[in-house]
């Protein structure tokens, strides 16, 4: 009911945040204490619960589609490209663009939606990608209770930690992405080895106290998951070995985890040293480099606040807290709960943390770290607010108000970015129309990536991001973005269109990272003698850029 008086338009550098009406927030909190309530009676069923926690995902992932005509986040339109020239092409060529290969050497998610779209019936996952996040979240549900019915017997406090795991899942990736299928994967696998670990003296759970022993069909099954992980995508397959290691470290575990783990390291060797072999080849040197920077490594994907906006700074915020708050509710629990110390709990938290002083992934280490150590520290951060205080009263205060306490900052940290990754219908009919009058073999070019369908037939066109260049460039493009387009445009015989839109403005006003407007780049190029506006629409405009070298042959 209270989506029905959102309006999206009114959106501003908050994103879905400042739109949204009081009845949104009455919701979320009659959700938490509603499900505080049930918590209260032993006797309420795990379905009441697992009710409870469908609804939360449904309002935290399930509120944009519902709003949004269009779907939203760059990413996700350029992931759908990529099933759409697969079903087109029959394969993923290899394109010039910055990036782009990374797809064509880990192909497996691309190829299971490429199966999915003609069984549906449909011409693209365009029909479908928006509900990504929800879906995914929802299978997501399934894994993470079997892991935390793992580490205690208590039904109530398993369901405790999925609220706070999927209230601090603020990371953005569970899009339509194949880190959203790989990661749901990766707990899978995480979730059955832990089941099947034998138990230390003392530590009950539902799943029974003595050991399993080692199956070979269960262990051929994982390894049949870890396959689809390795085709899939490149960072899951490391988090899964180093977790597993870790897990291999207490003699107890190996007989269960060792075969696993040797499993998942041969798969993952002999997709990356054959089929992935020219990506690894071409990046070497970078990854190397990347041992020697610890630091810079954990620290490069952390916006600069002191060019982004105020809204920003509020969202930036908002996330390390939440990211720093629920670890150190989780270390707090594991010195005054025993008995989480004698679960795999701390090993699976820890595991990640080595990758942030190997790579930067792009500058999101940081942010996959935290989310693969994610089902652990929340399960510790839920074991602590669950505790019984020393008054009755206090308990039943502080858990409610701590759940609507994160269900608010997750709103803020997710929607609090939404002004840059919506977009509007405008805006998809300018990219539209330049591609349908784009000739094979034009430059794409833009200032951010953040416009819909900009990897539309990939493999037919160049693309120029201003932003993926170095700040050099990036500075003088603020003062002669017109010298700068000339400059980076190799082939003077190729027509250059240039992209400029809503969600573009968004981006540059929310981190602030060249010193000048989209509108005012809009005015110094219609000024320009060799830029022509060829399509304009409310949100958007294209510009046919003509390289004055090749005025003369056209």
């Amino acid at each position: 009911m209270s989506l029905q008086d959102v309006n999206v338009a009114g959106m501003g550098d908050l994103g879905l945040v400042q739109v949204f009406p009081v009845a949104f927030w009455v919701a979320a909190a009659l959700l938490a204490l509603g499900f505080c309530a049930a918590l209260v009676d032993r006797r309420t069923h795990d379905w009441f619960y697992a009710g409870y926690i469908l609804v939360l995902i449904a309002m935290l992932h399930g509120t944009s589609p519902l709003l949004y005509d269009q779907l939203s986040n760059a990413w996700a339109w350029k992931h759908v490209s990529m099933v759409d020239v697969l079903l087109r092409v029959g394969e993923l060529p290899i394109a010039h663009d910055r990036g782009l290969d990374v797809y064509n050497q880990w192909p497996g998610f691309f190829a299971l939606n490429a199966v999915v779209v003609p069984a549906m019936g449909i011409d693209s996952a365009l029909s479908y990608a928006a509900w990504a996040p929800p879906v995914a979240d929802a299978l997501l549900l399934g894994p993470l209770m079997v892991l935390y019915r793992s580490f205690s017997r208590s039904r109530r406090l398993s369901w405790v930690a999925a609220w706070v795991f999927y209230t601090c899942f603020w990371v953005t990736q569970d899009y339509f992405a194949p880190q959203t299928l790989s990661f749901l994967l990766y707990v899978t696998v995480l979730a059955v080895v832990v089941r099947r670990l034998p138990r230390r003296q003392g530590i009950a759970t539902a799943a029974g106290e003595a050991a399993q022993r080692p199956s070979i069909g269960w262990t051929l099954l994982l390894l049949s998951i870890v396959a689809a992980i390795a085709c899939s995508h490149p960072l899951t397959p490391l988090m899964l070995i180093f977790t597993l290691a870790v897990l291999a470290v207490p003699r107890r575990n190996r007989r269960t985890v060792l075969p696993v783990l040797l499993g998942t390291v041969v798969l993952t060797l002999a997709w990356d040293l054959t089929v992935a072999r020219p990506f690894i080849s071409s990046n070497l040197r970078e990854m190397v480099q990347g041992l020697t920077q610890p630091g810079s490594n954990a620290s490069q994907g952390l916006l600069d606040l002191s060019d982004a906006s105020s809204a920003q700074v509020l969202v930036a915020w908002t996330d390390r807290t939440l990211s720093g708050g629920v670890w150190l509710l989780a270390a707090v629990a594991l010195l005054f709960r025993p008995a989480l110390r004698r679960t795999p709990l701390p090993l699976i938290a820890v595991a990640p943390l080595p990758l942030l002083a190997l790579n930067s992934y792009g500058g999101e280490m940081l942010f996959r770290a935290y989310m693969f150590g994610l089902p652990a520290t929340a399960y510790g951060t839920a074991a602590l607010l669950a505790s019984p205080p020393p008054r009755r009263w206090a308990r039943r205060l502080v858990l409610p108000i701590a759940l609507i306490v994160l269900f608010a900052g997750f709103t803020i940290s997710y929607y609090g970015k939404d002004y840059a990754l919506y977009f509007t219908k405008s805006e998809t009919a300018a990219s539209r129309w330049m591609f349908d009058h784009a000739p094979h073999g034009a430059v794409v070019a833009a200032v951010t990536e953040d416009f819909p369908a900009g990897y539309t037939d990939y493999d037919r066109y160049q693309r120029l991001w201003i932003e993926l260049e170095g700040e050099p460039v990036k500075k003088r493009f603020a003062t002669d973005p017109a010298g700068v387009l000339d400059s980076l445009v190799t082939d003077k015989n190729r027509p250059v269109y240039l992209m400029l839109n809503r969600a573009q403005e968004a981006r540059i006003h929310a981190t602030g990272w060249i010193s000048t407007s989209l509108k005012n780049i809009d005015k110094m190029l219609a000024d320009h003698p060799d830029f022509r506006v060829v399509y304009r629409n409310e949100h958007a405009v294209v510009y046919l850029f003509t390289p004055p070298k090749s005025q003369g042959n056209r």
